[in-house]
């Protein structure tokens, strides 16, 4: 492969890990800058999972810059063996927090919907062991490579990570002719072996809890489905558990927790004999945990499955068309957790804002979340489009105007009128709480 092609990918490399940095620090701003902050589980799991791909973000910015000067087949190579373990150490510290905080927001997810454990009771919980639990096996992790000098350049400069040095070292037997010995790290092939062990793991876990959020979601279709009076014989042995959960449900308003939430009282419209319409209401938000989990999992299996392809086995890289394949898929996906991360976490707010308002683009809908704080309502407490008065409308600013105009298409003298009342409904929609009570009330 010639350094022309190591540099492009590690130039795409460095472009996709500093969307991901912003992806992931916008989310942050949102959830730090909320009126409800750090109060729930959901926001304060985010929140982790947050930083921890900024870290590992930041390890793959880092990388290509980091690896000592001199290191054969790193072009962009202008740092030392510390810049290199201090890239390494950051890199791997964010993807062992990065995966152990999605397994413990799946973990969360399972427990809400799946035993409807309270939010007081999980916070007051199990949730401050499992926030030392991942800082601390995090740490150690990275401590535990830094410390036995496992953190160095991969083929091609790209980061510093668990691998030998230099690269291919210390493979085959010492009489061979090409045999290289090893001046660091020769206990990092083990290493990277035993923290591959604790990933895969952490997989299976995660299949394991979305395998059984998806029974259950299974099991609450079938009881949706079966007749009124057959569901309603099964509500007298949970009323009192009911009411007790809905007391506990009341402290528990936090906007961005509407997704995990959506299970807790799932059996209320039958105890209440509210019918089929809140029947489908609860079998819909039930569902929406489901696929929100699923979008997690996808997306860390997207941009995690070519690392793991060459933690597997390193000499791929010596193959010409693997290794320049496993190269650019690492460019290009590895460094891209962020900007799933915040498209995943905004989808519930935009899916409903584009359906509350039809004819606004997707990227028009994801603005004005991004640019309202992470203020606009749950999805299940929104209503259908409908216009806003013209007293809630705000005023916008030229710039204001301009901006999101960017996300529409252009539009005639007859249209722009209607375009503007729409967009300053649209931003007073995903700004006025108050107001979306009032809405919500009249429904």
């Amino acid at each position: 492969m010639s350094q022309q092609i190591a540099v492009a990918a590690n130039i795409v490399k460095c472009i996709f890990a500093f969307l991901s940095i912003a992806s992931s620090s916008t989310i942050i701003h949102m959830i730090r800058f909320s009126p409800r902050g750090l109060k729930s589980s959901y926001s304060r799991i985010v929140f982790g999972l947050s930083i921890g791909d900024i870290l590992q973000s930041s390890g793959a910015f880092l990388g290509p810059f980091a690896v000592p000067r001199g290191t054969p087949e790193s072009p962009m190579a202008m740092g030392t063996t510390l810049t290199c373990d201090y890239a390494g150490f950051i890199l791997i510290l964010g993807i062992s927090a990065t995966f152990q905080y999605l397994l413990f927001l799946i973990y969360y997810f399972w427990r809400r919907v799946k035993f409807r454990v309270s939010p007081q009771k999980f916070a007051y919980g199990e949730e401050r062991y499992f926030h030392i639990l991942i800082c601390s096996i995090a740490i150690s992790m990275a401590s535990v490579a830094v410390g036995m000098k496992a953190t160095n350049p991969t083929k091609y400069g790209s980061i510093c990570v668990l691998n030998a040095y230099p690269f291919g070292c210390g493979r085959g037997d010492l009489g061979d002719e090409n045999y290289v010995e090893c001046t660091r790290g020769k206990s990092a092939l083990k290493i990277a072996r035993s923290f591959g062990i604790l990933l895969v793991l952490s997989v299976l876990c995660l299949l394991s809890l979305l395998a059984s959020i998806t029974c259950h979601v299974y099991s609450i279709e079938r009881t949706f489905s079966k007749p009124s009076s057959q569901r309603a014989s099964n509500n007298d042995v949970n009323e009192q558990e009911n009411e007790n959960e809905n007391l506990e449900q009341e402290e528990d308003n936090n906007a961005d927790e509407a997704v995990a939430d959506v299970n807790v009282n799932v059996d209320e419209a039958n105890a209440n004999g509210e019918g089929n319409h809140d029947d489908e209401k609860k079998q819909t938000l039930t569902q929406k945990a489901l696929h929100q989990s699923i979008l997690y999992i996808m997306a860390i299996f997207v941009t995690f499955a070519a690392p793991l392809a060459f933690l597997s086995s390193p000499d791929n890289l010596n193959q010409k068309y693997i290794g320049t394949l496993i190269l650019w898929l690492n460019s290009t996906l590895f460094p891209t957790y962020g900007i799933f991360l915040i498209l995943i976490y905004t989808r519930p707010k935009v899916k409903v804002l584009s359906e509350m308002y039809p004819n606004a683009p997707w990227l028009l809908c994801f603005k004005i979340v991004l640019f309202s704080g992470g203020e606009t309502p749950p999805a299940h407490e929104l209503n259908p489009p409908r216009r806003l008065p013209p007293s809630s409308r705000p005023e916008l600013s030229e710039a204001q105007q301009e901006e999101y105009a960017l996300s529409w298409p252009s539009l005639g003298e007859s249209d722009a009128e209607d375009y503007e009342e729409m967009l300053s409904s649209m931003i007073a929609t995903s700004r006025n709480k108050d107001l979306f009570d009032q809405l919500a009330s009249d429904r």
